[in-house]
Parts: structure tokens; sequence; C-alpha cells
């Protein structure tokens, strides 16, 4: 019952409608060990185009966009398994509850290997960003 919640939350994230006057879109691409970059745009494509222009110019070989949505919150998450460590992106939350819970399911997903999620920033949908700074441990998230 669980994973049907999650994936239906999921799937409320790519159909909320975009109004007219909402702000630009959000994108980020990343070259694994290399580089990680983000950008917001007019429009889902000129976000991505420009994340992935981002990251091959930060020295990334192999940049591919892991996330972009039309509006709505954005965050980012790091993922240590003790051994290796990788980031990733949520965007196109309807609200900051929504991109939270949505952050800690995915830390959460990722057991039993993740051993620590670190929340580093998010995004309003009109591109401020709030600087987190908090650290979660999978296995205590309810």
């Amino acid at each position: 019952m669980k994973k049907l919640a999650l994936a239906f939350a999921s799937f409320l994230f790519l159909v909320v409608p975009v109004k007219a006057d909402e702000p630009p879109a959000f994108a980020a691409a990343i070259s694994p060990e290399q580089a990680f970059e983000m950008c917001r745009a007019a429009d889902v494509g000129a976000a991505a185009a420009c994340a992935l222009k981002k990251c091959k110019d930060a020295g990334g070989d192999e940049c591919v966009v892991i996330t972009a949505c039309d509006s709505g919150w954005a965050g980012l998450l790091g993922i240590s398994t003790g051994e290796i460590h990788f980031t990733d992106a949520i965007c196109g939350a309807p609200s900051e509850p929504a991109l939270m819970t949505s952050l800690s399911a995915y830390c959460k997903g990722h057991l039993p290997y993740a051993k620590e999620c670190y929340l580093s920033s998010i995004w309003s949908p009109d591109g401020k960003e709030k600087q987190l700074e908090k650290t979660l441990d999978p296995r205590k998230i309810k």
C-alpha cells in the first residue's frame, strides 16, 4: 500500500498544471564523480540544455539530465552507502512539505544500502534557494 501511495504521489508531480504566471523550469545534470549542475530557464528544454552545458563546462565527460520540471519545488539529496556517495535531485513538487516528504521517501527507498542522506538545498518555484544542511538516517525515517 505504501508503494502505491508513493507512486501516486510521484505521478501527481507530473500532472500539476502549469500556470502562465509561474516562474521558470528547473533541470539538473550530472557526470558521475565529476560534476553536478542545475539551471532554471523559461522552459524545460532550455533548463536541461543549460544544465548539460554547465556540467560539460565543469569538466563532466558523460553528463546526463537527472531531473527536469516545468515548475514546482526542487531539492538536492546526497546519499552515502559508506563506500560511495552520489547526489540526486527531485523537482516538480506542488509544495515544500510535499518535496520534503518525497526527499525523505527517496532516501528511505535506498535501504538497506544507504547509511546516510544529506539534504543540502531546496528551491521554491520562484527560484529562491533555502539551504537545509540536514542529515537523515534512512533507518529512522517513518
